[in-house]
């Protein structure tokens, strides 16, 4: 948690949070979805560091794109977040029938190859679409829910609430503290645990691997982990689809014991996750965090 952030602060984010709390709890999903659309568009024009970080983005990562391209995916990446983040608020009244009837759960069998294997199982996703949704889903299909690492909030007030969220139905949040020791008391008892790695990491905790084309700094525990436990490892994408809709899609595991040896090292098999996590982005581009700082290297390089 920053240091530099004053209470004063965290109590106006935690005033904002709840006056939107309020508003998604009385309104319906499209006029959540067309209120956070507008939230989203305003945030793009006012966030100036945010909207260099994504204009410097898309134009790394979609070359091809024209100017026109560029500025329309990054409006529309604009209002994808807005739309999530109220939207998440209103899925936080909602019950476990509310949710899986707002849900289209695809590929549940390849969840089912990986909990058969019974050496626990990671389940790897990405800051793309509705990623607490997937979350949720998943601790619904997993008995005993899942056990998810997560990089805690600035804000220890929205912190406190986005733990009571992921908890809603079983689910337990695992903060960076002791985190691996924790992940393998987890995979021990035959757990499932969730962990996301599309964001960038320190050059000291991170290997370099492609990412549209570019190298990135990425964190490699998922790669070391899943060899030393023999765990297999399930790709999880949440996909905001309409108002009120989503897919949760899980694709083929990857069992690690299974690979030629070579494709066992932590850099190998880091850049294979990589791969899946920029495949699905390139599916639905516009629901990825590109207001990430990803390439944050090589943009402050551009910028000399």
């Amino acid at each position: 948690m920053s240091r530099r952030r004053s209470p004063l602060r965290n109590r106006a984010e935690y005033g904002a949070y709840l006056a939107a709390r309020s508003l998604a709890h009385h309104a319906g999903p499209r006029l959540l979805a067309r209120t956070g659309a507008a939230i989203g568009g305003l945030y793009l024009r006012t966030g100036r560091r945010r909207r260099e970080i994504l204009e410097f983005n898309l134009r790394l990562a979609f070359p091809e794109l024209d100017e026109t391209g560029r500025a329309e995916l990054g409006r529309n990446v604009a209002r994808h977040f807005g739309r999530a983040l109220l939207d998440g608020l209103r899925l936080g009244r909602a019950t476990p029938e509310e949710l899986l009837r707002d849900v289209t759960i695809a590929g549940r069998e390849n969840l089912e190859r990986g909990l058969a294997a019974g050496s626990g199982v990671f389940i790897l996703s990405a800051h793309i679409g509705a990623w607490e949704v997937a979350a949720l889903t998943a601790g619904l299909l997993v008995p005993g829910g899942i056990a998810v690492v997560n990089r805690p909030l600035d804000n220890p007030l929205l912190e406190a609430e986005l733990d009571r969220f992921r908890a809603l139905f079983g689910n337990r949040a695992m903060g960076k503290e002791n985190v691996t020791r924790a992940m393998l008391r987890e995979l021990r008892r035959g757990g499932v645990v969730g962990i996301l790695i599309d964001q960038r990491t320190l050059k000291e905790e991170g290997v370099r691997v492609p990412f549209f084309g570019h190298p990135a700094w990425t964190h490699p525990a998922l790669a070391r982990l899943c060899v030393r436990t023999g765990s297999p490892v399930v790709p999880i994408w949440g996909l905001w689809d309409a108002p009120g809709r989503y897919t949760v899609r899980f694709d083929e595991p990857v069992f690690p014991n299974e690979l030629p040896e070579a494709e066992r090292a932590e850099v190998p098999l880091t850049a294979r996750f990589t791969s899946m996590i920029e495949n699905v982005i390139r599916e639905r581009p516009e629901q990825w965090l590109w207001f990430h700082d990803r390439w944050r290297d090589i943009r402050l390089n551009d910028r000399r």
